[in-house]
């Protein structure tokens, strides 16, 4: 007869520290310190309370960046809302259609310059 292999009472790969933040008002706590291990492959498991504050889900694209001696992980979204912000900065404030019936207009007074011009050779 086969035997169940017992469960290990072995410790979770990651202890948390008590120091915590709260994402939102009524949010619970979010571990700030968490300690994990490093598995085979070079895999590491991102605890479930930080991966939920951060909106990151099973399957979601993670941008991994080097940064001195540490490590700077964020979702593919939230480096393009970072993209966006640098670029911004550099970018006119009016809106597109702002820009295109400013063209507009500018043509059309250059349209009727061009007309009088022709009118006078």
């Amino acid at each position: 007869m086969r035997q169940k292999k017992q469960k290990s009472s072995k410790k979770s790969d990651f202890s948390e520290d008590s120091t915590a933040y709260t994402a939102a008002p009524n949010a619970p706590a979010v571990p700030r310190l968490v300690t994990v291990e490093l598995a085979a492959g070079g895999r590491i498991v991102i605890p479930a309370p930080m991966r939920s504050a951060l909106g990151m889900k099973i399957g979601d694209r993670l941008t991994v960046r080097l940064e001195g001696k540490e490590l700077r992980i964020h979702t593919y979204e939230e480096g393009l809302r970072q993209a966006n912000a640098l670029v911004d900065k550099y970018l006119p404030e009016e809106s597109v259609e702002d820009f295109l019936r400013r063209r507009r207009e500018e043509g059309a007074r250059e349209a009727k310059k061009r007309e009088r011009w022709s009118r006078d050779e």
